[in-house]
Order: C-alpha cells, then structure tokens, then sequence
C-alpha cells in the first residue's frame, strides 16, 4: 500500500502543471464569475478594488459557458489566454510518460537519410 500512495505522489508531482491547469480550467467552467460571492483572489481579499488577473479569468470562464460577448465586453485577451492554455495542456499531455516499476519500455526512433 505504502509503494502504491508514494507512485501516485511522484504522478501528481510530476504532472502537477498539467493537473493545475486542467483544474483551474475546469473551476472557471463551473463557477458563475458574475454571481460568485467569494473570490480566491489576494487582491480583493486585501480589500482592494482592481485586480489585473480577475478579468481575464472572467474572460475565460465566460468562453467556457459559451457566453462569448460577455467575454469579450469582460476582456479582450480572455480568448488568446484560453488559446495558449489549451495549447500549453496539449504539450504536457503529449510528453506525459507512464511507467510501470516493473514493466520499462523503451522506444527508440533513428532517422535514417533518405536519397
């Protein structure tokens, strides 16, 4: 049991990027940004009134509910930053490496020059 939870500790900290991306992905889905009345943000938790991140977030999270002129009416760049995470969650899904302790694989590709 032991060896089993620490593999599962070295999967989420080696994929913790990936997981925090997804997850945030995924609270912004869910929550309605217009009607939350508790916010994780530092800044309006210290009582002040503007935050730089909080309209992109907002942004992000109304592209995800499909509503795509408050995005925009919210923030401009709420689409490209959706675009670079999807992309950047693309990229670490694609070098993710499952391993197995007991079973190693390996594979190797060479490149030969074609004439």
């Amino acid at each position: 049991m032991h060896l089993m939870s620490n593999n599962i500790f070295k999967l989420f900290r080696k994929n913790f990027e990936l997981l925090f991306w997804i997850g945030s992905l995924t609270f912004l889905g869910i929550t309605a940004s217009a009607e939350c009345h508790y916010s994780f943000c530092l800044f309006k938790l210290a009582g002040l009134p503007w935050c730089p991140g909080c309209g992109i977030g907002h942004a992000i999270g109304f592209i995800l509910q499909g509503k795509f002129l408050l995005s925009w009416q919210t923030h401009w760049l709420g689409g490209p930053a959706l675009l670079v995470i999807l992309h950047r969650i693309y990229v670490l899904l694609l070098t993710i490496k499952f391993q197995s302790p007991n079973h190693k694989v390996q594979i190797n590709i060479k490149y030969s020059n074609i004439k």
